[in-house]
């Protein structure tokens, strides 16, 4: 059976191993979620390209979409405070209907939030 410990060293050990390829590539990839059994487990990869014409891929990608959801190219990166709590506006989820602007908090740690809250608290 396998431990929550032994899967994130799996997980870290798999993304250092895959270091080289993303470095030879000039692609990010991270190790995703983990679904696991007593004898198995699957893990999820996402891969990223670094950059798109000189600038960073996810804020390449948030200025190809921003119109789309209201926000202007020079919103990315731009910083909110809900709950107290300061954001970074990182990109969209193109799939989302209901919270669809990414956004990281300080630690690192990502959330998604309705276009109209993030629009309102910027203006601020």
């Amino acid at each position: 059976m396998f431990s929550k410990e032994e899967l994130r060293l799996y997980r870290f050990e798999i993304e250092q191993a895959l270091k080289e390829v993303a470095d030879k590539h000039n692609v990010n990839i991270h190790a995703g979620n983990i679904t696991y059994t007593d004898s198995s487990f699957k893990l999820t990869l996402e891969v990223n390209k670094k950059e798109v014409a000189g600038k960073p891929f996810e804020q390449a990608q948030f200025e190809k979409y921003c119109l789309m959801f209201g926000f202007k190219p020079e919103d990315y990166g731009k910083q909110f405070v809900s709950n107290g709590k300061m954001f970074t506006i990182t990109g969209f989820n193109l799939k989302a209907h209901k919270m669809p602007v990414l956004a990281k908090s300080i630690d690192g740690k990502g959330y998604k939030f309705p276009e109209s809250t993030v629009k309102r608290l910027i203006a601020i």
